[in-house]
């Protein structure tokens, strides 16, 4: 169904360029993983990321699934935000390990590393972060806290391609780092996602379980003259064609982050007289934000009244996560409404507005004038 809104929420910045690598790639090869675009794209990311390892994943979701299957076992536990996808507690059951839901920073709507310490318990095996938005956690306290409770570090940064904390890539500080090229994300190709790990043991682990649990990759690379099944494994690997899209998409990061900065911060300057209504995003020292998503708070406003006015300008605003503590499968875990006050707080009044590189000064001076005459 085409979008119904003048400005939707998303847009994939994309021009003739990933077109010509989407055919270039269907030319080249019958459109499965590990050819030369697959190739490409790995060599792109460990460049631009500086770091040693990377694998490209059917998407972002694969990426975590991955990430708990090479860490994980049945009687670890896991804490990390309720206020996230469901992916991210999937692939913690999937592994055979247990969630363990902590409540979030009420100011950066990431886990919160005070309420994270009080959860740690002998069966804590790791802290799954996820870098909200694209604005970092603290990584400084989380890597301090991981290396004091000898805890592994997973870090979802779907959200976060291109952002840093301190100088640093996210995704590259833990121990893992996983990232999403869903076609809502700031560098899209429709569906795919990235494994990443400075850990060689890590990688050579992941690389097998991601190809059906075969060493199929070494076998690619002239390494062996046959492949076989050597470990239980899933069918992770993502599909050339979208590499080639995925990687076009990497070429152009710093030009899609530099846009949505620029858009950003216009967009804060604008909103700055509605600060007594509406509580806007924070910018962080320590983060040098992608602005993923720009989500602003109605805390003493009906929310849904709002988002249903803003779409009635045509503007496609929306809610956010529904907390997993307090979902279906939440509840089946042992959680109830109020266990994490601040969760649901956030969860309850946050709007995000649109927000991409081709928005223009007359639209998001058009959404700061709807959102006023709603307000």
């Amino acid at each position: 169904m085409m979008n119904q809104f003048t400005i939707p929420l998303h847009k994939p910045f994309w021009g003739k360029e990933e077109e010509k690598a989407a055919i270039l790639a269907m030319r080249s090869g019958i459109g499965i993983g590990g050819l030369s675009y697959s190739d490409l794209l790995t060599e792109a990311l460990s460049d631009k990321l500086s770091v040693r390892y990377v694998l490209p994943t059917a998407s972002g979701t694969a990426a975590l699934e991955l990430a708990c299957a090479c860490l994980l076992r049945r009687g670890h536990e896991v804490i990390l935000p309720s206020f996230t996808f469901s992916s991210c507690a999937n692939a913690i059951m999937l592994s055979g390990a247990k969630p363990i839901f902590c409540d979030i920073d009420i100011n950066t709507y990431n886990i919160d590393p005070t309420e994270t310490e009080k959860h740690i318990t002998s069966k804590t095996r790791a802290i799954m972060v996820i870098h909200y938005a694209g604005l970092a956690c603290d990584m400084e306290k989380m890597t301090a806290m991981a290396k004091k409770h000898n805890l592994l570090i997973i870090e979802d940064a779907a959200h976060a391609l291109g952002s840093k904390f301190k100088g640093q890539f996210l995704g590259t500080i833990g121990d893992i780092g996983c990232f999403s090229f869903h076609g809502t994300k700031n560098a899209a190709s429709g569906e795919g996602g990235v494994f990443v790990t400075n850990n060689k043991e890590v990688y050579k682990l992941a690389e097998i379980i991601r190809e059906k649990g075969t060493d199929r990759s070494s076998f690619m690379r002239g390494e062996r003259k046959k492949y076989s099944w050597v470990k239980v494994g899933r069918s992770l690997v993502l599909s050339d064609i979208l590499s080639a899209i995925a990687l076009e998409q990497v070429k152009k990061l710093e030009k899609i982050t530099h846009l949505r900065k620029r858009n950003a911060k216009y967009l804060l300057k604008k909103l700055e007289r509605l600060s007594s209504k509406i509580i806007l995003p924070k910018e962080i020292e320590y983060c040098d934000t992608c602005w993923h998503i720009f989500a602003i708070r109605v805390p003493k406003l009906s929310r849904d009244k709002v988002i249903e006015g803003l779409r009635s300008y045509g503007i496609e605003a929306s809610f956010h996560y529904l907390p997993l503590h307090t979902s279906v499968m939440g509840k089946k875990l042992g959680y109830k409404a109020r266990d994490l006050p601040v969760t649901e707080e956030v969860a309850t009044t946050l709007i995000r507005l649109p927000m991409y590189p081709q928005l223009k000064k007359s639209e998001l001076d058009y959404m700061v004038a709807s959102l006023e005459k709603i307000l």
